[in-house]
């Protein structure tokens, strides 16, 4: 599939409609994309297309652009990915109205929950360069102080943090102590809710899958299965719906709810821990997810 067919059917429905008359960049627009193209290619800036090629280019194919190098991004180790992220951003500074743009498209695509590409790691610059540069407005400002918590909770690398939850035949018990006692190489920690669409082809996906159910049958690979909502009753009447193999439970305290332990934008949300309870991936996708089970 092509990655302006990708764009169509993931992001244009929530930006309008594409025959829409396309806005004229300005030079500041130019040099942005200019930046983004120099980064993606690895040429110099003197052999990048030209100002006008810029120019003529229409709203929708600018972020096809930008998705571009939102996909560079995160096949790029991390020291790069942090330069280019600066790169990006430094360039925006020229132009309070091409900042707007920029900031605009880095959320739409980094920090959105419904982005293929989210990724909170790649997010934390934008934050960063919003609390401390001179063009980010005082509204701007608030919310990143606000988001920025959020996002550091539960990074790659850090312990996952530990909660306490029911299983469906009332004992009360905590994510350490669950794994502790199975001791997985590695964990796949999921957040659902019965009834959510998503959340079923994510059941469905993850026991079809030969590998997976290969991991989870030598003990190597545990699901464990959380419900964080209140509506305990309608869960335990889907708990069929859910694997034998896998661990389910609820938060009893809504703890989770809370956002103090673990951000959950969306449900569902996917996380990966190692042997020693580190965070591998932080709300993945289930394409991620499955690639890093299978090929790790």
């Amino acid at each position: 599939m092509s990655i302006f067919i990708r764009f169509l059917i993931t992001f244009a429905p929530a930006y309008g409609k594409l025959d829409a008359n396309p806005r004229i960049m300005t030079k500041c627009h130019l040099l942005v994309l200019a930046a983004v193209f120099t980064l993606l290619s690895g040429c110099k800036p003197e052999k990048g297309p030209s100002l006008s090629e810029y120019g003529s280019q229409s709203q929708a194919t600018q972020r096809v652009q930008f998705e571009q190098y939102v996909q560079r991004l995160l096949t790029a180790p991390a020291e790069e990915a942090l330069r280019l992220q600066d790169s990006v951003l430094t360039a925006a500074e020229r132009d309070s109205a091409e900042w707007q743009r920029v900031i605009s498209l880095e959320e739409s695509f980094l920090l959105d929950p419904n982005s293929p590409y989210r990724n909170e790691e790649l997010y934390l610059p934008v934050l960063e360069r919003q609390l401390s540069s001179p063009m980010a407005s005082e509204k701007q400002q608030q919310r990143a102080a606000w988001l920025k918590p959020y996002l550091l909770l539960n990074r790659p690398g850090q312990p996952a943090n530990d909660f306490e939850y029911v299983t469906p035949k009332g004992r009360r018990t905590t994510l350490y102590a669950t794994l502790d006692a199975r001791k997985p190489k590695r964990t796949i920690l999921f957040f659902s809710n019965p009834g959510c669409p998503n959340c079923k082809e994510i059941t469905e996906t993850l026991s079809q899958s030969q590998p997976v159910q290969a991991r989870i049958g030598t003990g190597d690979l545990l699901v464990v299965n959380i419900y964080p909502d209140e509506n305990v009753q309608e869960w335990l009447d889907y708990l069929p719906n859910y694997p034998a193999d896998w661990i389910c439970g609820y938060d009893p305290d809504l703890v989770l709810k809370s956002d103090t332990i673990y951000w959950l934008r969306a449900i569902p949300s996917l996380y990966l821990l190692d042997e020693d309870k580190r965070i591998i991936l932080k709300d993945a996708t289930l394409e991620q997810l499955l690639v890093y089970c299978i090929q790790r």
